[in-house]
């Protein structure tokens, strides 16, 4: 998929105060849309170091719509630890491409994203559940799924591995040849293939947590 990047949307502006108890100002700031998303959406693997994908970096989902979101104009300056939940064990993870915030971890994009930081995305929903995907067809946006497939540093029945992706109503990206077997599969009603395998793929619907937010 390409489409020219398009112009930073304006995140910021600065207003005159008034004396007047109560009053209002309205700032008019384009909203980003799901067909803007989805038309710029970055496949494969953006973060290299050298020409090739670091060992730490095999998942760059977070990364992929981070950069997604600097192609529509959304420089995410506010993904800063201050702004997100970092789980016990972890770090704050957070890269920077061509000079702009990347986020590297699916949850803890995730948690930015529960500030609805840019104009276009509508609150958060949780959508937790075996049946999440019936929450969810016929409508666009971001979503996530936390903690359902196993990491090689999780202990048995402790998964910690997470993915975040656009969603088209009916089916998450495709973001490159291994990923397109997970996609397919899953419209077609296979949920899990080879779980752990470098060509598997897991049950979304163990996810411990799934969230959801809007975009038309």
């Amino acid at each position: 998929m390409t489409a020219a990047p398009r112009k930073p949307l304006r995140q910021k502006a600065q207003v005159r105060t008034n004396a007047t108890p109560g009053s209002v100002c309205r700032i008019d700031a384009p909203a980003v849309t799901f067909a803007d998303l989805w038309a710029n959406y970055v496949t494969g693997s953006p973060y290299k170091e050298n020409g090739e994908v670091p060992p730490n970096f095999k998942n760059q989902c977070a990364i992929r719509l981070s950069v997604t979101l600097h192609k529509v104009g959304i420089e995410m300056k506010s993904f800063t630890s201050a702004n997100v939940t970092i789980k016990p064990g972890s770090k704050f993870g957070r890269i920077l491409m061509d000079g702009r915030h990347t986020a590297v971890l699916a949850d803890q994009m995730g948690s930015w994203l529960r500030k609805q930081p840019f104009c276009g995305l509508h609150k958060t929903e949780d959508i937790t559940g075996r049946d999440w995907e019936s929450k969810v067809k016929g409508r666009t946006g971001i979503i996530m799924f936390d903690s359902y497939w196993s990491r090689s540093s999780d202990s048995a029945g402790d998964a910690s591995g997470g993915h975040i992706d656009l969603w088209n109503g009916s089916r998450l990206t495709i973001s490159g040849p291994i990923n397109s077997i997970a996609t397919f599969g899953r419209m077609f009603g296979m949920n899990s293939l080879f779980p752990g395998s470098p060509l598997g793929f897991s049950d979304l619907r163990d996810s411990k947590k799934i969230l959801f937010w809007e975009i038309k």
